[in-house]
């Protein structure tokens, strides 16, 4: 919904961008107004590459407030405490957002809040995660004041020419070609209280949530992708694991993937390929790292699947794209 104002704030034509693209201006500034994932990245390409702003992303982030979410967005205004929002928002997100998740890692002290793209053929990555991470910056600041900053930021994307836009912004020590797209704080907020929250409202839009989740029509295949997305950056992702995730045995889940013409490895394959070439493309990150993060046990078992996904390795394939574009 930012994307037009910060358009025109650097000079850039809205119009031209949205000419012959099916979509009108007043369509975004809907906030009940909705399109494909897909789509709304190759916008978000298309108004970066107008405005030759790199930090583009950032600056449509920068805007959001949690009530551009929807219901998602009013029940985590609504939760007692900012550690149960943050787990109602994994929960809900994906009624507003089905193109990529949350992320909620709570280890001991360190508490990391990030988000995930899981959605094929998406554009604009690195612009997708600047708004992503701004915004639950812009979150944690609804929450605990406007001169709350994180401990540390981490972006997969690589660094930008002038990283000034980012540390004004977050204020906080900025780590590129990180291995996840995260805010990382002190565990300690998580039992910080949320001021005016409203115990019945929240309730209440707990149990719209609910039907609302009843309602979609979710896919076994999707469901496991988006797990598989998720449990990838937190080091599992067995078909035990997912399986427990959905809450069914695992020869379940088997059963049913293979009802639908595919498998759990044939998943787990297309979601590793998918954020390779994300990770490839859109940061300067070592491709021996990239294998520990997809879970292979070395560099030649990735550069073997690699390989056998688009011919290439993935020296050559980063080197042919980077030229390319």
């Amino acid at each position: 919904m930012g994307m037009v104002a910060v358009m025109r704030e650097l000079g850039a034509d809205p119009e031209a961008v949205f000419e012959g693209s099916g979509y009108t201006i007043a369509q975004f500034a809907d906030p009940d107004s909705e399109l494909p994932y897909a789509t709304g990245s190759r916008f978000l390409a298309r108004c970066a590459k107008a405005t030759k702003c790199p930090h583009f992303g950032l600056l449509v982030g920068t805007r959001a407030h949690p009530s551009c979410l929807g219901i998602a967005g009013f029940l985590l205004l609504n939760c007692p405490d900012i550690g149960t929002a943050l787990r109602s928002l994994v929960q809900n997100l994906d009624l507003h957002d089905r193109g990529g998740i949350p992320t909620l890692l709570i280890e001991d002290d360190s508490t990391q809040f990030g988000y995930a793209i899981h959605q094929t053929n998406v554009e604009a990555a690195e612009h997708i995660y600047d708004v992503s991470i701004a915004f639950a910056c812009n979150i944690m600041r609804a929450f605990c004041g406007g001169n709350w900053s994180p401990a540390e930021v981490l972006l997969s994307r690589r660094r930008p020419p002038d990283t000034a836009p980012y540390r004004q912004f977050y204020r906080a020590p900025l780590r590129f070609n990180a291995d996840r797209n995260a805010i990382v704080f002190p565990s300690r907020w998580l039992d910080h209280k949320i001021p005016g929250a409203n115990t019945l409202l929240h309730r209440h839009l707990e149990r719209e949530a609910n039907e609302l989740h009843a309602l979609q029509m979710a896919t076994i295949i999707g469901d496991t992708r988006r797990l598989l997305r998720a449990s990838l950056l937190a080091g599992n992702c067995t078909i035990n694991d997912i399986a427990r995730q959905l809450c069914m045995h695992e020869r379940t889940l088997h059963r049913r993937l293979c009802a639908e013409g595919t498998s759990f490895q044939r998943e787990l394959d297309a979601v590793r390929h998918d954020f390779a070439l994300q990770l490839l493309a859109g940061s300067a990150m070592p491709i021996a790292r990239i294998a520990a993060m997809l879970n292979y046990a070395g560099v030649g078992s990735f550069n073997r699947a690699f390989k056998r996904w688009t011919g290439l390795t993935p020296a050559r394939w980063r080197a042919s794209n980077l030229t390319s574009s």
